[in-house]
């Protein structure tokens, strides 16, 4: 069996689709026996990865962004003119190219039908690609059963896997809290991500705790001139105690995480929700929110605010900052909730997936 896996969301920085696929290839090459017998073709739609020379496997000579458009528009040229024959091919990032064999198009969320302040073409690209590859009887694989449902929903589609991602698996080990109270956000500053809200709990959070610090690491989103404006709001001795990181490579961002007393993650809608699960594998407790499939990713191991709520949001962390035992339960708790979404299951199963379309 072969398979073409589009590539581009590795290139520039990683978002949690990039992770995705990123642990979806090297959970390949890790977890599959070699005498599973298949093969996989990367490709990349990208002009600009070419120029730079980044591309990822088999270059596509169309841009990313107008590709769409023009499958949409001539039923073609099918991907097996830059890949060479093939058995499935996979659309990664909410688009799936012609091909004359199955194809699965992964949809990790339906947030671009409500989020309202990013980019509007892109909205509308994502979902006339959804429609066009559920209605051309293309496999939906998405990364949680409330996604799922959502798109049931919302496009009536048939045919609709799960299979959820993994999270790297650290050694076991006790969680060393820092004498320092630090709370850590990770996530691009979008307004869906909840910073704004976060940075308001904070205030309140700031004057119980004398100590505790705010660090918010991520790429600049949406909302980021709304998240500078609230911290400038801030009084100047709570002000100093934010701290802005932006994107930081991988082994920052894990160090940061690990040494955090709490990681925050307020969003108000995720599909899946990688940092949560990231903090649980090195025991750092979480609190997050109701929002999308956030309940179902974190279960009973983190505790759970409704998406907006500030005083509720507020309330949580002071009652967790003051509460030791309860930390350690919530870090104990966590590294046993992260170690049920593993690599090799993701592998085993898209192979399943893939496997059932021959």
């Amino acid at each position: 069996m072969r398979v073409a896996i589009d590539a581009t969301p590795l290139i520039g920085s990683r978002t949690g689709i990039g992770v995705f696929v990123d642990g979806l290839l090297r959970s390949f090459q890790d977890y599959i026996p070699d005498e599973a017998e298949y093969e996989v073709a990367t490709y990349t739609l990208s002009l600009k990865a070419r120029i730079r020379g980044s591309t990822h496997g088999h270059w596509v000579p169309l841009p990313a962004r107008g590709s769409a458009l023009v499958w949409r528009t001539f039923g073609g040229p099918k991907i097996e003119r830059f890949v060479g024959d093939i058995d499935v091919v996979h659309g990664t990032n909410f688009l799936v190219p012609p091909s004359k064999v199955s194809r699965v198009i992964s949809v990790h969320d339906l947030s671009f039908l409500n989020d309202s302040r990013s980019d509007r073409n892109s909205n509308r690209r994502f979902d006339h690609s959804v429609k066009e590859a559920v209605n051309s009887g293309a496999t939906v694989h998405t990364i949680s059963e409330h996604v799922a449902e959502e798109i049931r929903d919302k496009y009536g589609a048939k045919d609709v896997r799960v299979v959820y991602p993994g999270v790297e698996q650290k050694p076991a080990v006790t969680k060393t809290f820092p004498e320092q109270p630090t709370l850590l956000a990770v996530g691009a500053t979008n307004k869906r991500k909840g910073f704004v809200d976060l940075i308001k709990a904070f205030q309140s959070v700031a004057r119980q705790n004398k100590m505790v610090q705010l660090q918010l690491v991520g790429p600049a989103g949406d909302s980021d001139q709304e998240v500078d404006q609230c911290i400038k709001r801030l009084p100047d001795d709570i002000k100093s105690r934010v701290h802005r990181f932006g994107f930081v490579k991988k082994e920052r961002r894990d160090q940061l995480m690990n040494d955090a007393t709490l990681l925050v993650h307020p969003s108000h809608y995720e599909g899946f929700g990688f940092p949560v699960l990231e903090a649980m594998s090195m025991g750092t407790p979480v609190v997050t929110t109701t929002g999308g499939a956030l309940p179902e990713i974190a279960g009973e191991a983190a505790l759970k605010v409704h998406p907006g709520d500030v005083d509720a949001l507020a309330d949580t962390i002071i009652e967790l900052l003051a509460n030791e035992e309860l930390q350690k339960k919530l870090s104990v708790v966590g590294i046993d909730r992260a170690q049920m979404f593993n690599w090799r299951d993701t592998a085993e199963g898209m192979l399943d997936l893939y496997t059932s379309l021959l």
